[in-house]
């Protein structure tokens, strides 16, 4: 496990000297905070704050924050919820690389996540309409995301304390050419105790044709708790 903790740490320092190599936007880094916060044994409050950077951490890419109020049904591992986002954007508008467009969006999403569990690996289906309101007018996207965590060690631990996670997110928008982007994620997972996990991962963003970037992730999760009322129908560390 330390191998693989030593190899992800060293993807980070790869994509923070990157800049004198190659392209600022092919190597960035990606900070993450999701917090679920339980109102009842139905009702979840999820906010979250995401930080992307150029390059590694300094470079300021984009600055995100967002409220997400979830449903959760009883007797079936099913949530609903509705949830609005603010997103400032820093992207390059030339070649060089040296001057920066400022970008606001406010976004409205509503998304629909179904879990499944096979032995002890779980698969998690998140799908999500966006309503984005951009500089350049109003756009309506569709992403759908497969999450698959698998906890590792030996099958006699109940409580894993570390997985390996495989996500794919397919993007879709409402413009003449309908593909957006496709994310791809690895890495791993790590729960230090009942209400706070991270995970360090790699993601390859396909834009299309040869356009891609590459980021190096962390992501905090923190979990509130819930009610005693079936735990095992919520959704433990949301995707994000």
């Amino acid at each position: 496990m330390k191998k693989l903790l030593l190899f992800f740490a060293s993807l980070l320092l790869l994509a923070a000297t990157a800049q004198a190599q190659t392209n600022r936007a092919a190597y960035n880094g990606w900070l993450q905070y999701t917090g679920t916060y339980s109102l009842n044994s139905k009702f979840d409050l999820n906010l979250g704050g995401q930080y992307r950077a150029y390059s590694g951490v300094a470079d300021k890419r984009l600055l995100l924050g967002l409220a997400l109020l979830q449903y959760n049904f009883k007797n079936v591992p099913l949530s609903v919820g509705a949830g609005y986002m603010y997103l400032q954007l820093q992207p390059y508008t030339t070649a060089d690389q040296v001057e920066k467009f400022d970008n606001r969006e406010n976004r409205l999403y509503q998304q629909v996540i179904a879990t499944q569990k096979f032995s002890r690996a779980r698969l998690i289906h998140r799908y999500r309409v966006e309503e984005r309101w951009t500089a350049t007018g109003f756009r309506l996207r569709f992403r759908y995301l497969a999450s698959l965590r698998l906890p590792l060690g030996p099958k006699t631990d109940l409580n894993p304390k570390w997985y390996l996670a495989i996500k794919d997110e397919i993007r879709l928008s409402d413009q003449p050419n309908p593909f957006d982007s496709n994310r791809v994620w690895g890495g791993v997972g790590r729960i230090f105790n009942k209400n706070l996990g991270g995970e360090l991962l790699w993601m390859t963003q396909f834009d299309g044709g040869q356009n891609r970037s590459n980021y190096v992730a962390f992501i905090l999760r923190h979990d509130f708790g819930w009610s005693a009322d079936h735990p095992e129908r919520r959704v433990r560390f949301l995707p994000q």
